[in-house]
């Protein structure tokens, strides 16, 4: 890589990532939705056990790296010192629903789409209208307001940002290694444990330790590999909603647009995931059944857009790449997006149960699932 500029190593590495990230998550129906659902559902839980595997190598990589000196994240998205609290929970909350109610999230929408799911398609199209007009259009000043109006700025409290590892630092004095490393321990090792506790399928194993090691990939794409001394940006990785919205511009105003790593990242996505599917002939057109149908995936994708950008990332981007670098708002982002989707299962499962008893067209328990 010696031969190639900055920018090229960003966009080729991107891609790359993207390709794998598709292509694994296809082959081990990789899919946080069905954590959720697997979490209330059954005690092997194995995608569950695969989310949480990549989490907790996600957590690995990334502060291996950070503790070798190689790379900083300081200047990380996921590391101001004002935490918006309120957009935080209330947004994470909001993701949850969403894509409980569009059967998945969108980096599961990304590889549904690419095996011809056409309501993924659609969903993924509302999904970048929501996000950008949260992020940069209609509701921007609104979400800014509410943000700041609900935010909790650390300085105060004696925090530099939002890193866990600042916690024990400060309460017990210890040194920044010694209280990263704290933090590390505490949140892979119970991790690990109810990962390993019970035997499941090694291909969701194996995919969520592969997703999680593309987690530090981007980070050393982005922080290491492809620093531009002339151009210097804070180091990032993989995350959805807002790269979502950003390609989605991109293709709208190609002449008048950069093509980033985030961007290359999204673009990547479905190919690798049409790869896997072309080569296990799983790939076939799906559509809606109906107007409830449609509405609901409409829906959902509306509120994963707002959510996620009001969140600052979805179950990838705070959920792995976020909670990969301590952020306490990363934390609390995934927590909200679980506890979200959790009452949208029982809420169906509710409603389904009611029709039920009243004679009426027998819902759906829990979310459809599409892995």
């Amino acid at each position: 890589m010696a031969d190639l500029d900055p920018r090229t190593i960003l966009l080729l590495g991107g891609l790359a990532i993207g390709v794998a990230f598709g292509a694994i998550a296809r082959w081990s129906a990789f899919c946080v939705r069905g954590a959720v659902e697997d979490m209330i559902a059954t005690p092997d839980a194995p995608r569950l056990r695969g989310y949480l595997l990549a989490a907790a190598v996600a957590v690995l990589g990334t502060q291996a790296l950070v503790a070798l000196g190689l790379l900083d994240l300081s200047k990380a998205l996921y590391m101001p010192s004002l935490l918006p609290l309120g957009g935080v929970v209330l947004g994470g909350l909001a993701f949850g629903v969403g894509m409980v109610l569009a059967g998945g999230c969108g980096a599961r929408l990304l590889v549904l789409a690419a095996g011809g799911n056409l309501r993924s398609l659609v969903t993924l199209m509302v999904l970048a209208i929501a996000a950008y007009a949260t992020l940069r259009g209609l509701f921007a000043l609104p979400r800014q307001a509410f943000s700041g109006a609900t935010g909790v700025e650390l300085k105060a409290l004696g925090l530099a940002d939002q890193s866990l590892a600042a916690l024990p630092a400060r309460i017990w004095g210890a040194s920044s290694d010694w209280a990263r490393g704290l933090v590390v321990a505490a949140l892979t090792l119970p991790a690990l444990a109810y990962v390993f506790r019970r035997r499941v399928a090694p291909r969701h194993l194996i995919g969520g330790a592969l997703i999680g090691l593309l987690v530090p990939a981007g980070f050393a794409v982005t922080g290491i590999l492809a620093v531009d001394e002339f151009n210097p940006t804070p180091a990032e990785s993989i995350t959805v909603t807002g790269p979502l919205a950003q390609t989605l511009i991109y293709g709208l105003t190609y002449t008048g647009a950069t093509m980033d790593f985030a961007i290359a990242w999204v673009l990547g996505i479905p190919v690798g995931a049409a790869l896997v599917a072309l080569l296990r002939r799983e790939a076939r057109l799906e559509g809606f059944e109906g107007a409830n149908h449609t509405r609901r995936y409409l829906v959902g994708g509306a509120l994963m857009g707002v959510g996620g950008v009001l969140s600052i990332g979805c179950t990838i981007g705070q959920g792995l790449t976020g909670v990969s670098t301590l952020s306490i708002g990363s934390l609390l982002a995934i927590a909200s997006i679980f506890v979200g989707a959790v009452l949208a299962m029982r809420w169906r499962q509710i409603v389904a149960v009611a029709r039920q008893r009243i004679g009426g067209q027998p819902g759906t328990v829990g979310a459809v699932s599409h892995s």
